[in-house]
């Protein structure tokens, strides 16, 4: 059985990561001698950044690199070993490719992009200026990059491929859109009934523009008292990286306008989505990959998102869960209506099902 190395991001409660770290494991042990490669991190909270705090994921990557080093220097890679990455923003994934070419080992290397400063509004963003050429590097080191959507692809080669010179048709041919992996045993049944809820469960950061989702809370809240509006997070605190968004926020709920539900445990915030009706989203500046509607289709809640981005594919073009992007008065209809004749959305989640997506990689790296 083929060596498979998994290098996993982080995993984080706060983030998607920790379902990564256990669940990828189990699948790839289906047709791989699955070994993961731990790091070394220097918090499990995020202090510096968004997604990840931006000193431990450097430490925590580095210190997979030493290892991964060590093994070969020990001799312990086989050729025709596998190396997959969670994260393929990762500052050094293209030295892997050559340890392997100067101690001649034959390997396959394998990862899921995410995002990185192409991405307007993502944390490093900050980092275009001397990162945009390295990216185009990390690409071409690999085997085969996963998305996970047709948009994703379309967008890193828009950003980056006219960068890339002669190499503009090796990078398409590298880039797969494969869906993003929900894993459905981490979706549990708590078999509770539908509120009045309508629930905000972006990250509650700038780029996410939840400052428009909760004033588009406050002008409902006036026609609609009945309707409970609720803002969720993971961090202990409702903190954002622009002050003013906490301080909206604060005052909503003060004047009783919102509730906010913080310290959310996946089970706890899973228990909201399944009491609510609605979810709305109104990040109109970069997504490459919606979980918060996604995730609110898996509890049968009506999500209501811009029609831009990756939205109308996770949507299927959908008019009914679609706004036009800047038209918040037709994002408010959209959300009267689903409150009103509230509809089964499972179905978009199918093909995000992590056995479905999971399976089409473990193909590919298969061939």
């Amino acid at each position: 059985m083929t060596n498979m190395y998994y290098v996993p991001i982080e995993p984080l409660e706060e983030r998607y990561t920790a379902q990564w770290y256990k669940y990828f494991p189990k699948h790839f042990n289906k047709k791989f001698n699955t070994i993961i490669i731990d790091g070394e991190p220097l918090t499990d909270k995020v202090e510096v950044g968004t997604f990840l705090d931006i000193n431990s994921t450097i430490a925590y990557k580095n210190s997979q690199m030493i290892k991964i080093a060590k093994l070969f220097r020990n001799n312990k890679i086989p050729c025709g070993s596998i190396f997959f990455f969670g994260d393929l923003e990762f500052w050094g994934i293209e030295s892997l490719r050559l340890m392997a070419d100067m101690n001649n080992i034959k390997i396959k290397i394998y990862g899921f992009l995410h995002a990185a400063s192409y991405v307007q509004g993502d944390a490093f963003q900050i980092a275009e200026d001397y990162q945009k050429f390295t990216e185009i590097g990390w690409v071409l080191s690999m085997d085969k990059v996963f998305v996970a959507t047709q948009y994703h692809k379309e967008l890193f080669l828009e950003k980056r491929g006219s960068l890339a010179g002669n190499s503009y048709h090796a990078l398409e041919e590298k880039i797969i859109p494969v869906g993003n992996p929900l894993f459905l045993d981490a979706y549990k049944e708590y078999n509770l009934p539908k509120e009045n809820n309508i629930l905000l469960t972006n990250r509650p950061d700038k780029e996410k523009m939840v400052d428009v989702t909760l004033k588009i809370f406050k002008d409902l809240k006036k026609d609609y008292p009945s309707w409970n509006f609720i803002a969720t997070t993971g961090r202990s605190t409702y903190k954002s990286n622009d002050t003013k968004i906490a301080k909206l926020a604060r005052k909503l709920e003060q004047n009783k306008v919102i509730q906010i539900k913080e310290n959310l445990s996946k089970e706890q915030y899973h228990q909201e989505l399944q009491k609510a009706k609605v979810v709305v989203t109104n990040n109109e500046i970069e997504e490459t990959f919606g979980y918060c509607p996604m995730e609110a289709a898996m509890y049968n809640a009506t999500p209501i998102c811009p029609d831009l981005l990756s939205h109308p594919e996770l949507c299927k073009n959908d008019s009914s869960l679609l706004y036009k992007p800047g038209d918040y008065e037709d994002c408010k209809r959209k959300i009267i209506q689903a409150m009103q004749n509230p509809k089964d959305y499972k179905h978009l989640t199918n093909k995000y099902e992590s056995a479905k997506v999971i399976d089409k990689m473990i193909k590919i790296m298969e061939k």
